[in-house]
């Protein structure tokens, strides 16, 4: 009987309890959803393009190669444990770095206004509209690069010439996409 009078009389201090770290809680969840994450963002698209996306589609790239030479055929692949690695390492890179791309309030170039760019290339307050304009279709196609990027890291970790081929054929229109429509969308008109 004793029990029972002390079980019965602890249930409400335990129901307190539970209450007080339920609301606790949902006010640490409000709190921490709330506080959005900061990007930095004093690095442009352009410098990521230049710094990290070129050189790393460049190794995907040129990872499989046949060339025609007087001697004959000279195929390029990777031969040994730690070059399937290095390349895999640039895959993984490449897949991350759209990530990068998708950070808000990014400037398409070190200097919004200059005026330097190639014959039929948008100047980059002029791309500048347009990604903030098309923001989900940039969106798009940074994510079919990452979609693409992880094919490559697929057809790296199967040692697969051919798909890691046919991704470079994948990669080079998914990056064509996007600088027809973002970077010289004139090109050709």
């Amino acid at each position: 009987m004793s029990t029972a009078l002390i079980s019965s009389s602890r249930r409400p201090h335990r129901l307190v309890l539970w209450a007080s770290a339920l609301v606790l809680g949902a006010a640490v969840m409000t709190a921490q959803s709330a506080e959005a994450p900061q990007f930095s963002t004093d690095i442009s698209i352009d410098e990521i393009m230049e710094a990290i996306v070129m050189p790393t589609a460049d190794a995907i790239w040129k990872a499989v190669q046949v060339d025609l030479t007087a001697a004959g055929e000279v195929k390029t692949a990777p031969s040994s444990e730690e070059a399937w690695l290095a390349l895999r390492h640039q895959a993984v890179t490449l897949a991350s770095v759209t990530n990068l791309l998708l950070i808000p309030n990014l400037k398409i170039a070190k200097d919004p206004n200059s005026k330097k760019h190639g014959e039929g290339e948008l100047p980059p307050v002029e791309i500048a509209k347009l990604h903030k304009a098309q923001m989900a279709a940039f969106a798009g196609h940074a994510k079919a690069l990452h979609a693409t990027a992880m094919k490559a890291i697929a057809a790296i970790d199967k040692r697969d010439l051919d798909g890691i081929s046919d991704v470079g054929g994948e990669m080079d229109a998914v990056c064509e996409a996007c600088h027809t429509q973002f970077w010289y969308p004139n090109q050709g008109k």
